[in-house]
Order: C-alpha cells, then structure tokens, then sequence
C-alpha cells in the first residue's frame, strides 16, 4: 500500500510527477536491500544509499550533523533522495519547507515503493531536472553523499547554479556597454537605471562620446575601404578601453546593447576569464545582418524577434538565444501636464514621430486632410508631405518626444520597411514606441502586428489598423469619441507598467541568465576563503556561525562584511561590533 499511499499525497502538490512515477517500469539497477536491523536500504551501481546497519540511526546523525545549517536560513536544499529517512528526520526538527533535487526517477519510484513517505511529501518540493527555484532568502545545501557521489555532474550542476541565484540574489556587477549612436542608445540607459533599481552595481559605458570621431571618418573619406578600416580602428579602441575597465570594475556580467562596438578579440578574452556576456539585438535582423557576426561571441543572445529569426540563429549554429521584446521606461515616458502654449506648439488630432522610412513617406500622404504633425528627420521637404513635417525635419530629444505622446490626441505608429509602400506584411517585432506611447498614457493607431498577440489585447488596450482606408476610418471614429479614446489609453497604460517596463525585461534577462547558470569571474581575487576562515574559526564558534551569513560568495573582505552589517536591521551583535571597531582602524 506505500505506492499507492505515497502517490496519492503526491498529487496534491506535485500532479506531473506523480503521473511519471506512477508510469515508471523497468528499475533492475535499483536495488533494495535488507540491513542487519531488518530496515530497507538501497542500492545503484554498487553503491548503497544508506547504511547497511541502521539507516534510520545514521539518518539522526546526518541531520545532527547539520544542525547548523538548519537553524541558520530560510530555505534548505537537499541533495539526494534515497529511500527518505534522511527527509524523515529533517522534517521532524525543522517546519522550514524543504527542496530536495533527485535526478533518478529510478530511485525515486523505488523509494515510493518501499517506504511509507505520506507525513512529509506535503512538507517538501522534489526537483528532478536541472530547473531552480526563485530564491528570495538565503539558503542552506544538505548533501546525502552517497547521492551526491553516484550523480556528481548533476549535482556540480545544480550547486552552480543555486551559487549564480544568491549571486544574482545579493546584486552583481553589470558592466552595460551602450552603443555609438542610434535608437538603442537610450535603451542602454533605461537598462542600466532599471538594473540599479533591482540591487545590483552598475556602470555605464556611454561610447556616445565617440560620436564626432564615427561621423567625422564618415565625413573625411569617400572610399568605404577606407571608412570601414577607420571603424575598426575605433571598435579597437573602445573594446580595449572597455577591457581596461573590466579589469578594475570587476563585473560578473558585461550587457551590450545592439550595435555597441566590442570586437570578438575583446570579448573571447572575457569568455577566458570566465565573465558572462549578453548581447540584446534590438533590431530587425533582415535588415541588420552583422548579427551573423557576433551572436556567437556572447554567452546569451537576446532578440525582439522570433519566429524566422530562430530558425536562422538555429541554422548558424547559434544556441544561445531569447526573446525579449521592447519595453518602455516609465521614469521616462509618463504622462505630464504641459501648457497653453506646448499643447499648441506639440499637440494636433494626428502625430507621427519618427523616421522617414520610404513606406512611411508613400502612407502619410494619405493623411494631409488631417490635423497631422510629422516629427523627426529623413523626410523629403519638397515633398507634399513638408507642410506636415515639424522643425525642418530635425531631431527629435526623448522629452520632447513625451510631450508629443502626451499632447496629440491620437499617436501614428507605423513600423518601417525600406521597401513597402504601407505596412509591411512580414513584420514580426514591435518597436519602442509602441510600448512609450502607452505608458505616456497616449492614445495611439498602431499597424497590425502578430507579435503584438500575447502582449497587448487589441480592441481593449491598443487599437490596429490594417491599411490606409482602416486607419482613416479609425482616426476620424476615436476623434470623434474622446471618452472611449482615454479609457484605451489607461488600459494600455496599465500594462505597460505592470508588464512592459525595462525592469521586467531585466529581470527576465536575469532569470534567463540564471537559469543557465552565471559564471564565476577569473579576476585576481581579494580578501579570504570563506570556507577557510570558517574552518579555521570553528563551524560551532560564534565567529564561525557568523560567517555562514556568506554562501554566495568564495572569498570575502573586510567591506564585504560591514557592508552586511549596515543592511542588517537589529541591534549589532558583539562579533558585528568587533568587524564594525576593525574597519574604523582600516580606514
């Protein structure tokens, strides 16, 4: 009756799991052998799992052994199933929920087979691939050793990641590299402001700078040759200058944005030292194809585009791949209230900001009966359209953008093509402005997109258009009922914050990351082992207990630990105030 027994109790809390056991033959290999105490052990490949005397004494000891451990922190992992009696113990000293990762589900069928586990299936989570939890305390790592030793690259694999998790848990390095120019290098800005926001350290490589020297070697040579060679000379030098401030930033991850100038040399010389990269190609890849060039480089390749574009990654032998569509930054795009004299200079009934592109040009001519306003550069001024055209068709800055968003009373956006005359049919991204207009609370007439699908509920929160006749006929419905244009407008705008920001696209960037497992860095390292200190400290020494509040980390120094003990809450204790007394002599 365990089987069926244990089974049972499983469904409440683990349905799929219990399905596959329940559906498990063919366990030879495991073996259930009797102990001299007439109590079942196991078996695998010669190796027992539990003592061949008394499995239940020894599990007493395994879990006195690790008293501290237990006491210490929120969340405890185990490692290695067995037939249970060690989970038995663990879960009769402490009501902390338990997480046990067991790669056979051989042994795991065995086990339910042969011992009555119902009182603790409901206290613990069994994890039997490589996937890892969302940590949100700090936690502590049980080893069952015999485990342990039959399913070492497993649990090598899973102690790395949990490492990556607390890593990633108590803040990284982030190095982000933004680009020359171009639409992207916001993106780099808003990525870094929202990764603060999320506790982790930030630089900015802002390679705008380089500016004059890329439009001046466009400016001073005819000969593509020529240009060409001069980029390269520069992409050398700003990947040199970002591999100089690696070496003394220390970054566990180096984020670039699309286009920014990092040469292969640079970056297999931080593959070597074991720094992880991440790339976020904001960009149409039929049209910019030196993706071909340099997915492979990076650890992680993010995308804003699926579909085809995985195939084509697939095809080039690129595994490394995600998709990550646009977003908005809502300390930026939001809605504010402008006067008399900005709502008349920025507002009219219909807006575009944006680019020239040529079907943009062919499809906004379809419009001049309108109160329409063109913002941007790249638009033909001796065209019928340059009585729309704002500026002279200068540069539009990001604030000005968002008074425009705020002032028109409907927002035009239609995606780009080189070579269509209106929408391009075979769109499959969603660019920026999508995203901003809505968290600028702006109403706005979109092309039809299928990536839009899953994001946005059309109808409710943003409103298509299929061809010219469509928007039209749209235009002048949502004009004329402004009370029903606001309410879409507040939904869009609800979320957008709630799902569309840059911080979700960080912290999916990071899960992702996290997922696969973060590298730990090969730069020089400072401070102490951990484990040596706590060693030589003594395990049950007050110091020694002290010390186990670093599991995320190998080494540490002096700042490390006050910096801990001015995020602790409390009064400090008699060791904090001896490291508190060891850094005012330090200084």
């Amino acid at each position: 009756m365990s089987f069926e027994n244990n089974i049972s109790a499983l469904r409440q809390t683990d349905g799929e799991l219990a399905e596959i056991l329940s559906n498990r033959r063919g366990v030879s290999h495991v073996e259930v052998v009797n102990t001299k105490k007439n109590i079942p052990s196991l078996r695998v490949n010669n190796i027992s799992l539990h003592s061949l005397y008394d499995p239940v004494k020894e599990a007493e000891a395994w879990v006195k052994f690790y008293k501290g451990d237990i006491d210490k922190e929120a969340s405890i992992y185990v490692f290695g199933f067995g037939l249970g009696y060690h989970l038995q113990e663990l879960c009769r000293v402490t009501d902390r929920l338990v997480t046990v990762f067991e790669p056979s589900i051989d042994v795991l069928r065995k086990a339910f087979e042969t011992v009555e586990l119902t009182s603790v299936l409901s206290r613990i989570k069994i994890i039997t691939d490589c996937s890892i939890p969302a940590l949100n305390h700090r936690f502590s790592v049980l080893h069952h050793k015999p485990s342990v030793t039959l399913n070492r690259e497993y649990f090598d694999d899973i102690h790395a990641k949990l490492r990556s998790r607390e890593a990633i848990r108590r803040g990284l390095r982030i190095l982000v590299v933004s680009p020359i120019y171009g639409g992207s290098l916001p993106v780099a800005g808003y990525c870094s402001s929202s990764l603060i926001k999320m506790g982790h350290t930030v630089e900015l490589i802002d390679n705008s700078r380089f500016g004059d020297a890329l439009f001046y070697a466009k400016d001073i040579s005819e000969n593509r040759q020529r240009y060409n060679s001069m980029l390269n000379h520069l992409s050398s030098f700003i990947s040199e200058a970002v591999t100089a401030r690696c070496e003394t930033f220390r970054p566990d991850l180096v984020l670039a944005l699309a286009q920014a100038p990092l040469a292969a040399g640079c970056l297999d010389n931080l593959r070597r030292k074991k720094v992880t990269t991440a790339y976020w190609f904001v960009e149409d890849f039929r049209f910019m194809e030196y993706w071909k060039n340099i997915a492979g480089h990076y650890d992680f390749f993010f995308t804003i585009q699926k579909g085809q574009f995985f195939n084509e990654l697939q095809g080039a032998g690129i595994k490394n791949y995600h998709y990550l569509p646009m977003a908005a930054c809502p300390d930026i795009h939001k809605p504010g209230r402008l006067s008399e004299d900005e709502m008349k200079y920025y507002g009219s009934d219909l807006s575009f900001v944006g680019a020239g592109y040529y079907n943009r040009r062919q499809f906004m001519r379809g419009l001049l009966d309108f109160d329409f306003k063109i913002w941007g550069s790249d638009w033909d001024l001796h065209s019928d359209l340059a009585r729309c055209i704002q500026r002279g068709g200068a540069r539009i800055d990001t604030d000005e953008i968002v008074k425009i968003f705020n002032a028109s009373k409907i927002n035009i956006n239609l995606h780009s093509s080189t070579y269509h005359k209106g929408i391009n049919p075979f769109g499959d991204f969603i660019n920026p402005r999508t995203f901003e207009i809505m968290a600028c609370g702006g109403f706005q007439l979109t092309d039809r997109r299928p990536a839009l699908d899953g994001l946005f509920e059309a109808g409710e929160e943003i409103i298509v258009f299929d061809d010219l006749g469509d928007l039209r006929s749209k235009a002048a419905y949502y004009l004329d009922h402004p009370e029903e244009r606001n309410m879409i407008a507040q939904r869009g705008r609800q979320i957008v914050l709630r799902e569309h920001t840059y911080e979700n696209r960080m912290k999916e960037m990071i899960e992702v990351i996290a997922a696969r497992g973060l590298r730990q860095p090969l730069w020089p390292d400072e401070g102490e082992e951990v484990e040596g200190l706590i060693e030589e400290a003594g395990r049950d020494s007050e110091l020694g207990k002290y010390l186990y509040r670093f599991p995320g980390k190998r080494k540490i120094t002096l700042s490390d630990i006050t910096d801990e003990i001015s995020r602790t809450e409390g009064e400090i204790s008699g060791t904090e105030g001896i490291f508190m007394l060891m850094n005012e002599f330090v200084r």
